[in-house]
């Protein structure tokens, strides 16, 4: 007799392969563009604030940590849907943002930085891609109103 062991069915959000087939839909390249270019270039500039910046101007330490907020808030989310385990997700976060922003060595920060231009850019392209995919849905709901001329 086999025993099969059947995994709790649970109502989970797509996984990362699915959302970014489905942003990468020729009719959402826009919004993903949009997306990728907004959400890169956060990491970018925490990097070279951050590396160049800071030790002659301390107060440029405000700009890292927006960034760095920024770009860990959106790195967790992404990481808890990849993981699918939350202190992996902040395990994963803390590695990848402390290792771009802290370590001198390049050899370590520059693909830390890879990764995060990477994850922030797909991540906040594929917001945009579902936020304008929710409002055309809403526009094609909404009834259409007839303007009169006086």
């Amino acid at each position: 007799m086999a025993f099969f062991v059947q995994e709790e069915i649970r109502d989970r959000s797509p996984g990362i392969v699915d959302m970014v087939k489905r942003a990468g839909h020729k009719k959402n390249r826009i919004a993903m563009v949009a997306g990728f270019i907004a959400g890169g270039w956060i990491p970018v500039v925490t990097y070279l604030v951050s590396h160049y910046h800071v030790q002659s101007q301390p107060q440029l330490w405000l700009l890292v940590s927006g960034g760095l907020t920024y770009s860990a808030m959106t790195v967790f989310s992404w990481a808890r849907v990849a993981f699918r385990h939350p202190l992996k997700a902040l395990g994963f976060v803390t590695l990848l943002e402390g290792g771009m922003t802290f370590v001198p060595d390049p050899w370590i920060g520059l693909p830390s930085l890879g990764l995060l231009i990477l994850i922030n850019g797909l991540a906040t392209g594929t917001n945009l891609v579902n936020d304008d995919r929710e409002s055309r849905l809403l526009a094609r709901a909404l009834p259409k109103r007839k303007v009169r001329c006086r």
